[in-house]
């Protein structure tokens, strides 16, 4: 089964060698996925994926035209911070919009992890905000949890089947 790739925003080319980091062991193990976020604190964003969902520091590119990156990986999960110069909030842009799922596109990303129980401790352990659930296995519903990042980006974990 190939992993679901999904891209939240335009990828900056990756021309440095990469970089490591100290970071904390991932909290969890997926098959793999891969999500690119528009930031506005890169290191505070770069920092909250490393201590909360324990992903490591591999590339920072040179600058960009008006685009900073950083690639964090770990447990399966490629994620792709980008901080532009010329962005703005969504709030700023449209201020009556209250939250991200009300503009139309994507607005959560998901990964579907190896044990979810174990995931669901250490986001909690790591003081990670669950903005909706846990919601346990049902029927065809596999487990799951929606936490938000430092930016209030929703990520959703997944049980397996």
């Amino acid at each position: 089964m190939r992993p679901i790739r999904l891209l939240l925003w335009l990828a900056v080319p990756v021309l440095a060698h990469a970089q490591s980091s100290q970071a904390t062991a991932p909290a969890f193990t997926a098959t793999g996925a891969f999500i690119a976020l528009s930031v506005a604190d890169l290191d505070a964003s770069v920092r909250w994926y490393s201590e909360k969902l324990g992903l490591r520091v591999v590339q920072r590119p040179p600058k960009f035209e008006q685009s900073t990156a950083v690639i964090l990986e770990g447990g399966g999960l490629i994620v792709e911070l980008v901080h532009r110069d010329d962005a703005t909030s969504l709030t700023a842009v449209a201020p009556g919009v209250k939250a991200n799922y009300l503009v139309h596109g994507i607005f959560k990303a998901g990964i579907i992890v190896d044990d979810f129980d174990k995931t669901l401790s250490m986001l909690k352990a790591r003081g990670v905000e669950i903005a909706i659930g846990p919601f346990p296995k049902r029927g065809e519903q596999r487990a799951n949890v929606i936490v938000r990042d430092n930016g209030g980006n929703m990520i959703q974990f997944f049980g397996p089947r």
